[in-house]
């Protein structure tokens, strides 16, 4: 999945989501959670599953810090969400407001390979500000890791 979108959020807390995305998730039957950035991340129900057996599936992941805090705040609160007939998505409350996405705003859609990333445009905008002087050195550093490959 790829692309960036703009959409607002109706009344009633649904979203449209657009047509080029609404082809590239393929099914109608998602999983809606939190992502680690106080936004929100859309998966196919195979892409959440995989996510979930690397998460909670491997050797004593059980016993891993890591894999149970992404668990608790990534996997758990999770909801399969469903689009309607005209491809809107009904966001339910609890996430909106974990994500500060408030019924009549506007919220950037961006497709990331296995997801779909929802949140404000104004979270959007700020974070883009100011990312745009760290992206060289992120590039730097992942040309880095790659060479040491």
């Amino acid at each position: 999945m790829n692309g960036e979108y703009r959409n607002t959020i109706d009344e009633k807390g649904r979203l449209m989501i657009p047509p080029k995305l609404r082809e590239q998730l393929g099914s109608y039957t998602l999983m809606l959670t939190k992502s680690m950035d106080n936004s929100l991340w859309l998966y196919t129900k195979e892409d959440f599953e995989a996510l979930n057996r690397e998460v909670n599936y491997g050797p004593l992941s059980v016993f891993n810090r890591n894999s149970r805090m992404i668990d608790m705040m990534v996997i758990s609160p999770a909801r399969e969400v469903e689009l309607d007939k005209t491809g809107r998505l009904g966001i339910p409350q609890v996430l909106r407001e974990y994500a500060g996405l408030e019924p009549k705003t506007e919220c950037v859609l961006l497709g990331s390979m296995s997801k779909v990333e929802i949140i404000s445009s104004k979270k959007y905008d700020d974070m883009m500000i100011q990312c745009r002087d760290m992206l060289s050195d992120a590039g730097n550093e992942l040309s880095m890791q790659r060479m040491g490959k």
